[in-house]
């Protein structure tokens, strides 16, 4: 009797000791690992917003993601794209990817008045944590302070406000730390320790009599840290050590946009830099 291939694969897994139930998705992707061209065909599909997104997704986490042709691709997609998924997974590709102005397109989607999708707004204000750009501090105060607004947006915000050692910055923080949920006020707590070099936990009483005080004495920044974007990670699953084009899975925290020097290449560039010959037309197959 011949065994069909597939069983042969779960046999085997199984003989290493495996988790299969875990596993089986990842079994079947790997016989169907997306190439650079197919990735750039699927983000133009304008036809289907999941392979649109699935595509862009693809893209921004490819070494070479950050080639020009993609990012204007992006910026399009923020701007004109009406599916919340795609425009959420084209807000963060630009956020990856893009320039300090770029946050001024991504800024106006933080706003409940503008989109009315929490994913989207939730994208741009973890965008924002990557881009550095005064101009959108308003957006991310007015977000934080948000009574209406979902709680990881708020506390994405409150990271994001971490980058920007303004007085506007340190009265809204404090004022998150009465927050009923937990979380926005250990961001806040996060953040105005990033700023300030202090440390008074979430005890509101404590950073407001500490902040009052150190404004009549100079400068209450002074002994702020170096802020870096928080980034995501997770362990590499063994079928995508044969994707040879995708992205490392453990991104390095950077600073944002806009306040790195020089001698720091962006993200994208810490991955290997774009590969010679330039990214991959939509045709490669």
């Amino acid at each position: 009797m011949r065994i069909p291939a597939r069983c042969c694969v779960c046999v085997l897994a199984i003989a290493a000791g495996g988790c299969v139930m875990e596993d089986l998705d990842d079994i079947g992707r790997m016989f169907d690992v997306p190439t650079p061209g197919q990735a750039a065909r699927w983000a133009l599909d304008q036809h289907d917003p999941d392979r649109r997104r699935e595509g862009l997704v693809l893209l921004s986490t490819a070494t070479f993601g950050g080639a020009e042709v993609y990012v204007s691709l992006y910026r399009d997609y923020v701007e004109n794209d009406p599916n919340p998924l795609v425009k959420a997974a084209a807000i963060a590709a630009l956020a990856r990817h893009g320039k300090p102005a770029d946050a001024l397109l991504i800024a106006p989607w933080a706003r409940r008045s503008v989109s009315d999708n929490v994913t989207v707004r939730w994208a741009a204000v973890q965008g924002l944590q990557r881009l550095h750009q005064r101009d959108v501090v308003p957006v991310l105060v007015d977000a934080a302070l948000d009574l209406e607004e979902q709680s990881e947006v708020r506390g994405a915000a409150c990271v994001a406000m971490g980058q920007y050692p303004e007085d506007r910055v340190a009265r809204a923080l404090i004022a998150v730390l009465d927050a009923r949920e937990l979380a926005i006020n250990a961001d806040a707590a996060q953040s105005l320790a990033m700023l300030t070099g202090e440390d008074f936990g979430m005890d509101i009483t404590a950073w407001r009599n500490w902040y009052e005080h150190a404004r009549t004495q100079g400068d209450p920044f002074s002994g702020g840290g170096e802020y870096r974007y928080p980034t995501y990670a997770r362990d590499t699953v063994w079928w995508e050590h044969m994707a040879f084009w995708l992205d490392e899975q453990y991104e390095p925290s950077l600073r944002p946009a806009g306040l790195r020097d020089s001698t720091e290449r962006s993200t994208w560039d810490d991955f290997d830099g774009a590969r010679e010959g330039g990214p991959p037309p939509a045709g490669d197959g």
